[in-house]
């Protein structure tokens, strides 16, 4: 009977923060439509976008599930969280410049545009994942204290929840990016 009931708490987690996820999900794709489709340079812009989302998950996934591993154990320290945060951005900078390399080569290959310079190539991602992680680290720390002292599962609900977060956040903080740098 306990693993039916372990089977039963897991679904009725998990079941509403994937639900907002989803939501969060299609609205972040309707915001990021709306933001960059006018934009002159949108047919270079969109090669980064599935990387930026696909690297924002890769590595907040990780913070998220250290961070409540941590909380759940016990071992949680200030200590530990700091070296996952740099970890955390020290990978996320090394990837973004891959971002920005791997459009950039895509871009010179096979589209042959000349809409942005080089470096926007380079500083788009890199500021996106940034700005981006900025809000995800504290918001998914947050999330994850109030529902381990709530006595939830941090691992059931906190990652389809911060998967709609990030997405929009990562949507927003590509597009103020942007703007910031002047892209056309």
């Amino acid at each position: 009977m306990e693993l039916q009931d372990s089977k039963t708490k897991i679904v009725r987690e998990t079941f509403p923060s994937e639900t907002i996820s989803i939501i969060g999900d299609l609205l972040a794709g309707i915001i990021l439509s709306l933001l960059i489709l006018p934009l002159e340079s949108f047919v270079v812009l969109i090669l980064m976008i599935p990387a930026l989302l696909s690297l924002r998950g890769n590595l907040s996934g990780p913070f998220i599930a250290r961070t409540s591993r941590d909380l759940v154990i016990g071992n949680f320290s200030i200590r530990s969280w700091i070296e996952n945060i740099l970890a955390t951005y020290t990978l996320s900078i090394i990837t973004a410049f891959f971002i920005g390399f791997f459009s950039l080569i895509l871009n010179l290959f096979f589209f042959k545009l000349t809409i942005l310079s080089y470096q926007y190539f380079f500083t788009i991602p890199i500021i996106s994942i940034i700005l981006a992680l900025s809000i995800s680290i504290p918001t998914s720390t947050g999330l994850n204290y109030i529902v381990f002292k709530k006595g939830l599962n941090p691992n059931n609900i906190i990652n389809p929840v911060m998967t709609a977060i990030d997405d929009f956040s990562t949507v927003l903080c590509f597009f103020l990016s942007i703007i910031m740098l002047g892209v056309p």
